[in-house]
């Protein structure tokens, strides 16, 4: 048995996976006036918002200005990893007929709602460009060398929720907790995940708790490269690789040992 079994079948069939995400993205926009549009209109509209709030009615913080900027790139990253648990959670519940009739691989399933939910991610992407853009336009941010390192933060994050949703579908087949488990678990982590605030905010003595915390060196690496613009520490690589390898070990691993089951149970 191996845990990178899973890995490489889907990656096999990488082309259904890809047919499924786009099934779910225009399955989720059909019948909308403005269609592919909303994936560009909802995360401007996030922006707009986090603009006006953080502007007239609340004050930022005064270490993270443009503390707007800062939390859009943050809680676009977010989104992706929240929704793609949930999704990939529901993914058997879902296809569970489809599972049972065709010789599908089941790795496919998970795999495509993650997909999907990157597609979400990356289609969002020119607008945190843009307003990068604008931001250093006027001067509040200066973009620098470390940007070209986001695509290996978030390809290493892509990895890790990968493992995690493969890991979590295959437990909620036998398990419907898991579900509601990983709902809370990750309203949790959204407060205890530097998403909100600099990991620098958390005191000294409290360093050593993230490095409990899976994804808190992604979203520590998507700060110093996409709102910083310095280095990620070593430290903060190292958390990411051994994180990495966690959940390929991990989810693989038990993906692949209910594996043969998943269709009898789904």
């Amino acid at each position: 048995m191996s845990a990178l079994a899973p890995f490489r079948r889907a990656f096999a069939q990488r082309a259904l996976i890809r047919a499924l995400a786009r099934r779910e993205l225009s399955a989720r926009y059909r019948g909308g006036a403005l269609g592919f549009l909303w994936t560009f209109v909802n995360p401007l509209l996030l922006l707009l918002v986090y603009a006006t709030v953080f502007r007239f009615v609340f004050a930022p913080r005064a270490d993270v200005r443009p503390y707007a900027l800062f939390l859009f790139g943050g809680v676009l990253v977010w989104g992706f990893v929240s929704s793609s648990l949930l999704d990939a959670v529901e993914s058997f519940r879902v296809n569970g007929p489809l599972l049972r009739k065709t010789t599908v691989a089941p790795e496919v399933f998970p795999a495509a709602a993650v997909a999907a939910r990157l597609a979400h991610l990356l289609l969002a992407l020119p607008v945190l460009a843009a307003a990068l853009a604008w931001a250093a336009a006027r001067g509040s941010v200066r973009p620098g060398p470390s940007l070209a390192l986001f695509p290996l933060v978030l390809a290493l994050l892509v990895i890790v929720v990968l493992g995690t949703a493969f890991f979590c579908s295959a437990l909620a087949v036998p398990f419907g907790d898991v579900r509601d488990i990983v709902a809370n678990l990750l309203t949790l982590a959204f407060f205890v995940t530097p998403v909100l605030y600099p990991a620098d905010a958390i005191p000294e003595r409290w360093r050593w708790a993230l490095r409990l915390n899976p994804f808190a060196p992604f979203f520590a690496g998507v700060q110093d490269t996409l709102f910083f613009f310095r280095p990620v520490p070593a430290a903060d690589w190292i958390g990411m690789a051994a994180w990495t390898a966690v959940s390929v070990i991990l989810g693989g691993g038990v993906f692949e040992r209910l594996r043969d089951s998943l269709a009898e149970e789904a």
